[in-house]
Order: structure tokens, then sequence, then C-alpha cells
């Protein structure tokens, strides 16, 4: 099953580099042109220099940059392989504080058939030949892949308890007030057992979907080149592991935004909608109440829908009816992100699958989505609620794969943390 292995991380060096703060960054795909700017502008140093720059040879320009640092020692080699306990601090609106517990480790690549390691979501080619050309051009991890394990019956953070009662090696409070905190771990009885409990595990690829089709086919090429042994590095790829039964595992929805297409006036779709929705109007003035309602326990199955022009907020609320026909397996038919999809984006929008792509946007963020239909940078907000992780699981387990953006697992790993040399380790 799952395979897993200490690795010498090279981490920033903080007396080049001075504050943290300043070098570590979100995952690339989720920071936009504006905060791209801003990070690069942040330091000389910052992670996005090498993870995700702006020159022309994106590509050979990380890797020069990356032999740079290690020559004039920005970042460093810890001197003995082994994992590395990441915490995240966090609040949400609900004010309920948060903390979820993982580590970093070396996660032997796979190939999806054997069942060990599992993607939920669908991915991009050209995010893959992005991701698959910059490492090869710098021959390391520069992010991490997240994954999920189950069932264990076992808390990593009872067997790390005695390192989460040191003072952490690394502290950074972000933006969004998380506070991240990081921890080697190179106790050989500590590893061994981690490594022994998680062996007959199999992950679900939480975030990383491309990063890890990247790494597969890297390693394919690196040992076809070199006709490669046992235990390579760059037969593994960077990976932070987590339970799905940790208290802080957090999934918040991805929301759709309509954009730059023609849709049905608001009376003539919501005419068109009560024929299969049962819907209830919320007037502007009452929209909390709209968004209580939308998130409320329960297991009627709900969307809302925000719509420029329209006099009310509208929640839809419908059963497993709503998808018969559907040539979707029953995992898929029970999320809601295919009734989106399939049903009213496609069924009642008339958008076939590839105007969807030019025509939606994403955002986990309800506050945005709102204020891009008021301001007019948006038609229509349709306001998910959060996949489960047994949903997920399920679809996992029939060998399927969710539409992109089905899920937004919150808070999301800092770049820049550790990286992964595959040609020093």
């Amino acid at each position: 099953m799952a395979q897993i292995r200490p690795f010498r991380a090279l981490r920033y060096n903080p007396t080049v580099v001075g504050d943290l703060k300043n070098v570590v960054s979100p995952p690339y795909d989720v920071i936009s042109p504006q905060q791209q700017t801003l990070l690069h502008l942040q330091s000389p140093y910052n992670a996005t220099h090498l993870d995700f720059n702006t020159a022309d040879d994106p590509y050979t320009t990380a890797a020069q940059t990356f032999q740079t640092w290690l020559s004039q020692q920005v970042v460093q080699p810890d001197p003995e392989p082994g994992f590395y306990c990441y915490t995240q601090e966090f609040t949400l609106q609900d004010g309920q504080p948060r903390r979820r517990t993982g580590i970093f480790a070396a996660l032997r690549v796979e190939d999806f058939e054997s069942g060990v390691i599992r993607p939920h979501e669908r991915t991009f080619e050209r995010a893959k030949k992005d991701r698959l050309a910059l490492l090869r051009a710098c021959r390391a991890h520069l992010s991490s892949i997240f994954c999920l394990y189950a069932g264990s019956g076992w808390s990593l953070e009872h067997t790390l308890r005695d390192a989460l009662a040191r003072p952490a090696a690394v502290e950074v409070a972000d933006d969004a007030g998380v506070t991240h905190r990081l921890w080697s771990i190179q106790d050989p009885a500590t590893i061994a057992d981690i490594t022994a409990r998680l062996s007959d595990k199999s992950l679900i690829i939480a975030d990383g979907h491309h990063r890890y089709e990247t790494a597969l086919q890297y390693s394919r090429e690196r040992t076809a080149e070199t006709g490669a042994g046992e235990d390579r590095p760059f037969q593994y790829v960077l990976a932070y592991l987590t339970s799905a039964e940790d208290s802080g595992l957090t999934i918040l929805p991805t929301h759709r935004l309509i954009r730059q297409t023609r849709l049905p006036s608001p009376t003539s779709l919501q005419a068109v909608l009560k024929r299969d929705f049962r819907l209830a109007r919320y007037a502007p003035a009452h929209r909390q109440a709209f968004l209580d309602a939308l998130s409320a326990p329960g297991p009627e199955r709900r969307i809302g829908c925000v719509m420029a022009g329209a006099e009310h907020d509208w929640l839809l609320s419908f059963d497993d009816r709503v998808t018969h026909g559907l040539p979707a397996s029953a995992a898929m038919r029970a999320l809601d992100v295919t009734v989106l999809h399939d049903v009213l984006f496609e069924r009642f929008l008339g958008l076939p699958p590839d105007v969807q792509k030019q025509a939606v946007s994403y955002t986990s963020d309800t506050d945005e989505a709102l204020q891009r239909v008021t301001a007019g940078d948006a038609q229509a907000a349709f306001l998910l609620r959060s996949t489960t992780f047994e949903q997920i699981q399920q679809v996992c387990e029939n060998g399927e794969t969710m539409p992109q953006k089905s899920t937004y697992f919150y808070p999301k790993l800092l770049t820049g943390l550790v990286f992964y040399h595959l040609e020093q380790d």
C-alpha cells in the first residue's frame, strides 16, 4: 500500500532571507495575477520566484534561480532525513478555533490503477504540461500534494505529542489569520511507527492532482533513462498526509459564477425551474437568512442562485429525482455539483460542457461571489454546499473523478516551508 519515507528537506535560511512570512506563499494555483505581483515584490526570495514566476521562460528562470539559491545558501538541506509535522490553526466564520495536523513525507508514486493512491478530481492537460516542465527544469518538488487517509483508528497527533510540546522550528501567521507551524521529526522510532501505521493505507489526493500526475510522468521518464532500482528520489513526490478524521479537516464549497453568456430572463428561468425544483425566494434584505437556509443541516439537497436583475435570491431544493436519466453512477448523481453542471447549466441554461469552460469561473468566497454579481462582474452566482469526505471516498472507490473545483480544502498548504530536491537526497 502507501509507501512513505523520510527525506532531507531544503529549507530557507533565516539569516539570509529574514522573516519567513515574506518568502512563503499560497499554492500557485490559487494565486491571482495581482497577488503574484505582490508576492514577487515582497521578497527576492519568495517561493513564487521558483514555483510561479513571470519570466518569458519561467522554467529556465526557475532552475537558474534555484541553483543560485543553493550556491548562496538561501536554502539549505537539513542534516538528516526526517518527517515534518505541520499544523495549521484557523477560525472560520462560526468562530470555532480549529487545528489540522499532518506530516510532510516523501511518498512513492503509483499508477492510479493500483488503487494505492486515488484522484478525486479531473485534471487539465495544460496545467500538467506546466508542472512537468518546471519539474524537469528544477529537478525538485517545490510544493506539496495533499493526501488523506481514512479508517486508521490511530491518531497522528497523539504519536507526535512530544514533538508538538516543543517550540516549533517555524511559525508563520499568514494574511488570512492562519497560524502555520513546522517541526522536524527525526526520531527513528517515531518515523518507523508512522511509516508502519500508514503502510496498509490507501490515499486520496485532496489537492495537487496535476502535481501528482506530473511526478508520476517524471518518475517514468527518469526510470527509462537510468534503469533505476529501488528507492530513487525521483520515484517519490513531496506529500502532506493527514487523517480524514482529523478534527481540523475542513472542506469548503466552490461556488460558480456565470459571465459573458446569454441567459434567460429571471422570470423565464424561474418558470422553467419550478418544474423540477422547489423554489424559496428571499428578498436581498434577507440575504443572511437565505445563506443560513442554504447551509442548514439536513438531508434536503440545496443550491443557491443569485441572479443579476432578479428581485429575489432563490433557494433551489431538490431530491434525487432531479438526476433521473443522467448517464452517471449513483455516487456521481449524489453530488450537488453534478446537478449544477449537468442539470441546471446544461439542461436549463443551455450551456453544454465546452461553453461552460468559457462561461464559468470559481470562488470559495461567498461574499466575493455575491459582490461580483452586485458589481456587474458576473450575471449569476450559484452557491453550493460543501462536498463531504464520504462522498469523495465513494466516488474514488468507484474509480471515478469529480468535475474540477468540486472541493476546496481549507486552509491551503504554504509553499516554501519545505522543498524536496531530487538530486540531493
